[in-house]
């Protein structure tokens, strides 16, 4: 029934779009997202049909996670997603900018993770480049991505305010994650879709492996970093971040601390901090349960 639902409100979509049809060349990546949704719902309807027939689907979706593996060497392949970007700084402070203080983050862990036989680190920027959030979760599909990681910093105008905060796409809510993933969620303002899209999917497939890796990372960054004095305030909340809809694996976003706290805003411009909070994940996904 949700599939026809999903189904029944994406044509009512394209329908009230038909006028503004971009050509191939120009395709949104969201516009990709969703045909492929379509496309998978029909698939998976055709399937509901042939339930009494033996099962030829599972197999082939055994293949695709054996071709997965090993592509990957056997490692787990994690796709690391420096926010903002390009045109788009992100919150500032002073000179400081989100997008570069992220970047240098996402490289970090993608050089220590040399150091990890179990684990790949990709990056969906390398540079200081302009990525829509819809197309970020796309990028991490094409590369077959095991675990998706949104890395942002945050702002308040309260100075005193700091600490880190780790969110799983969730359909549930609390009224200060709301607020924020509004923040993040303004530059694309396709908050229509990204409802239509939430109703309709069941999210709940990769929720409970996101929690889990929410969990262990907190408790990582907990342990590990209580030698700078950074408040960890929470690992273990949904929300309804943009960047987080479509990844087709388990997914977080990563707050990963004030710029406009004074003491934050310094740490997060020395290596040596960001290579400790860059080691604590690794080492959290390196002993994993989450398979």
């Amino acid at each position: 029934m949700k599939t026809v639902v999903f189904l029944f409100l994406l044509l009512n979509f394209f329908t009230v779009s038909a006028q503004n049809t971009p050509s191939d060349s120009d395709v949104d990546p969201l516009d990709q997202l969703i045909s492929d949704l379509v496309e998978s719902s029909k698939k998976a309807q055709k399937q509901e049909k042939k339930q009494e027939k033996p099962a030829v689907k599972p197999q082939k979706t055994e293949k695709k996670q054996e071709v997965k593996q090993k592509k990957a060497n056997g490692k787990k392949l994690v796709v690391i997603d420096p926010g903002h970007g390009g045109k788009d700084p992100g919150t500032i402070s002073g000179k400081l900018y989100e997008k570069d203080v992220v970047l240098r983050l996402a490289k970090k862990i993608e050089k220590l993770s040399k150091n990890y036989k179990n684990i790949e680190v990709k990056l969906t920027r390398d540079k200081d480049i302009f990525l829509a959030l819809e197309e970020r979760a796309v990028i991490a599909n094409k590369m077959n991505g095991d675990f998706f990681i949104s890395l942002h910093a945050n702002s308040f105008k309260d100075k005193e305010v700091g600490g880190m905060e780790l969110y799983h796409l969730d359909n549930t809510r609390d009224e200060y994650a709301n607020k924020l993933a509004k923040v993040e969620n303004k530059i694309s303002g396709n908050s229509t879709i990204l409802e239509t899209i939430l109703v309709d999917m069941d999210i709940s497939y990769y929720v409970g492996d996101s929690l889990d890796y929410a969990k262990e990372m907190g408790e990582g960054l907990k342990k590990d970093l209580k030698k700078y004095g950074v408040k960890i305030r929470g690992y273990n909340k949904g929300a309804l971040f943009y960047v987080l809809v479509g990844a087709r694996m388990p997914s977080l976003l990563f707050e990963i601390g004030y710029i406009t706290n004074k003491i934050e805003k310094e740490l997060l411009q020395k290596d040596e901090y960001l290579e400790s909070i860059a080691k604590s994940l690794l080492d959290s996904i390196s002993k994993s349960k989450v398979k």
